[in-house]
Parts: structure tokens; sequence; C-alpha cells
């Protein structure tokens, strides 16, 4: 039952971000040719700022929720709804202090209570395993933002577009959630606020991670370099950053009812391997290789600046996409601890590695981001195979399928003409 479940909520979660996979590359296809990189920059520091408050906007409930047998969802709300309140307070107060106009970094503290708003309703389909119903939300959400950056592009609105397009999407989302989640009953089930406080430290430190090379790279090489590295950034990572919330969604609690089934447990881990690696490697290299054509065909010639950007984030691609699911192992098995050591491990190596990068400018930047990411999946991978009980040949045969496409895509791309 529960593998026919999995597959149903893999099938509709894949077709939803191939859906929103499109959608985001039309919409950066289309801003492109209307914003600049100090555009990008700009809302690419915005968006990085209030992604960090984002990891508490609720309180850990979505994935708290999610994972316990029984929940008090009075409180659980409450506490959604706490945390939207405080993050949203703390971009607007922390506004002035971002290299960028004080009011576009304002406009974005509402995407956060809505975050907070929508987090409950969005546990109780997760928690009834209504994968059809999630991704066909996202990917309207999706589309709802995308249009708005590209209707607020074309009429000129600059780093706003991205901004505001954004808080159409937030907009649409809660009321979707709200309106198509299940009233699911109960208030058994307490100490949320303490789970919740170690989820929001383990989701800080994974959103500092992963926008700390943003900030870093906005504050000590300007705008301009940032809008040229996030240009870079988002096509690199345009289907890893996708997966991960389908592995949180989809995986998550199929993976928690299976903590006490070993066997099984491993060969979910297995599964997820051979699919992202096959997902995500064969992508990132045809990306890798044949960056200069890519580019050159679909944009302005002033974004051939980021073929060496691209280049070495397609190696950080393809390690982001191998590392979406070894975390949710881990908490699976109930060691948020882990999880928690973890993200602030890498949270320290991704501002020691980026830090040291910009000495060599934005190319220094991305190979630094490369090589880090190598050593981490590398380590996430061979601390979860263990603890799954999987031994290397099962690894390796997992993820054998994808690795040996990409490296044929990166040949094809030595002998493809310039």
């Amino acid at each position: 039952m529960l593998g026919m479940a999995a597959r149903r909520g893999a099938l509709w979660g894949l077709a939803s971000q191939a859906f929103q996979v499109a959608a985001q590359f039309v919409a950066l296809w289309v801003l492109a040719r209307h914003l600049g990189k100090g555009d990008f920059g700009r809302a690419g520091i915005v968006l990085a700022a209030a992604g960090v408050l984002a990891a508490c906007a609720d309180w850990g409930m979505g994935v708290v929720a999610v994972q316990r047998r029984a929940v008090n969802w009075r409180a659980a709300t409450r506490l959604t709804m706490l945390g939207g309140l405080v993050t949203a307070g703390a971009l607007a107060a922390t506004a002035p202090l971002l290299a960028v106009p004080a009011l576009l970094a304002a406009s974005a503290a509402p995407a956060l209570l809505l975050a907070g708003l929508g987090a409950t309703p969005r546990a109780r389909l997760t928690r009834a395993l209504a994968f059809r119903t999630l991704a066909s939300l996202d990917a309207a959400v999706c589309a709802v933002a995308c249009a708005g950056r590209i209707v607020l592009a074309t009429e000129g609105l600059g780093a706003w577009a991205i901004v505001l397009g954004d808080l159409c999407g937030a907009l649409s989302s809660v009321a979707l959630l709200w309106a198509l989640a299940p009233r699911e009953g109960g208030e058994g089930g307490g100490g949320l606020l303490a789970d919740g406080a170690r989820v929001v430290g383990t989701r800080l430190a994974d959103a500092a991670f992963a926008q700390s090379d943003r900030l870093l790279v906005g504050g000590l090489l300007g705008p301009a370099a940032l809008g040229l590295y996030g240009f870079g950034m988002q096509h690199a990572m345009l289907l890893p950053q996708r997966l991960a919330p389908l592995a949180e969604q989809v995986a998550l609690p199929i993976l928690s009812r299976l903590r006490d089934d070993p066997p099984t447990l491993a060969r979910a881990y297995l599964s997820l391997t051979r699919v992202n690696a096959l997902l995500v490697v064969p992508l990132a290299a045809l990306l890798g290789a044949f960056a200069p054509q890519l580019l050159g065909l679909l944009y302005p010639e002033r974004w051939q600046e980021a073929v060496p950007v691209l280049r070495a984030l397609s190696l950080a691609a393809a390690c982001a996409g191998l590392n979406s699911h070894p975390g949710l192992v881990w908490l699976a098995q109930g060691d948020t601890g882990l999880r928690l050591r973890w993200s602030l491990w890498n949270l320290l190596a991704l501002v020691g590695v980026v830090a040291a990068g910009t000495r060599l400018g934005i190319v220094g930047v991305a190979l630094a981001l490369a090589a880090r990411s190598l050593l981490a999946t590398a380590a996430a991978q061979e601390i979860t195979r263990r603890r799954a009980g999987v031994s290397h040949a099962a690894y390796l045969r997992a993820l054998l399928p994808g690795a040996a496409l990409g490296l044929l895509f990166a040949a094809l791309g030595l002998v493809a003409p310039a």
C-alpha cells in the first residue's frame, strides 16, 4: 500500500516539478531580456534574506506535524501563525540594513506571514498522502508567481518584478491550501514547541547554508556580480531545487512509516538514490558541457559572462540533487540531532569556501562551491549508507545509471563545436 502511494506521489510530483521547471525557465528567459545583472542581484539579496527567515515561519510544524503520529492542530496552527508574524516583522525591521532599497526588502515580508499561515493545511494534505492535490496546487502557484514576474518585468519594474511576483504566488498558495486541506481533528501529542525548535534550528542552518553564498557575494563583490552568479545558479539549480521539496513532501511521510522496517527503509534509500542520480546528473552534465551554446542561443550576448560560472556550478548541481534525501532518512530514523549537526557543519564549510573564493572573483566562488559540494555529498551518502545498512556494491549499482549517462553527455560536450 505504501509502495503504491509512494509511486503515485512520485509520478504526480515529478509531473508537477516538470511543469514548474518549464514555467520558471520561461519566466527566466523573459526576465533576462528586461532585467540587468544589477536587478537580478538586488532581488537576489532580498530573496536570500527572506529565505533565511522563512526557516522559522512555520516553527517547524511542516515537518513535525507530518512525522508525528498524533498532533494538536490548534497548537500547531498558533505556532505557525506566530512564526509567520515574527519573521515578517524581523524582515521589515532589518530591511534598512540590506544593500538594497529598504522598501524593496520590506515588500517581501508579507510572504513570510503567508508561509506561516499555509503550513498546517499543507501538513494535513501531506499526512493524508494527498500527493495529487499537492502537486496540482504547487504547479498552479508556480504558474501564478511566474506570470506575475513576467507581467511586472515587461512593465519595467526591474527587481520589483521578482519580489512582487513571488508575493502573488504566496497569496495564491495560502488561499488554495486552506480551501483544499482536510479538516483533520485531534488534540493529542504535546511537546510541539520543543520539537519545532529543533526543526527550526536545522532549517535555520539549512537556510543560511542555502543563502549565505548569495549574501556573501552580494556584500563582498556587489549586486552586479551577484546578478551574474544568481543567473548561473538559477540554471544549474533549477531541477535540484525542485527535487528537494518534492523529496520532503513525498518521501518523508513514507520513510517515517518505514522506521521500524530497516530492510524496506534501505531499499527506499537506494531507490531515491537511483532516481535522483538519473534525474539530476545527466542534466547537470548537459548544462556544463553545452553552456556556451545554451546561453548564446537563448539570451543576449551580455549573459555569455555567465558561462564559466554555469560550468562550475553544474557540478554543484549534480551533488545537490544526490543530497536531497540523506537528511530525510535521518529524520525518519528520529535522529534530529545528526541532521542539525550536519546542517551546522555544512554552513561553516560553505561560508569558509565562499569567502575564500571571492578572492578570485565570481568564478572562484563557483569553483569553491563545486569542490565543497562534491566532498559534502560523498560524506553524507557514506553516513546514510552505513546507517541504512546498505553495502558499497548496492549503492554503486544504484548510482551507476545516472553517473554513466552524465559522463556520456560530458564527453559529447568535449567534441561538440563551440
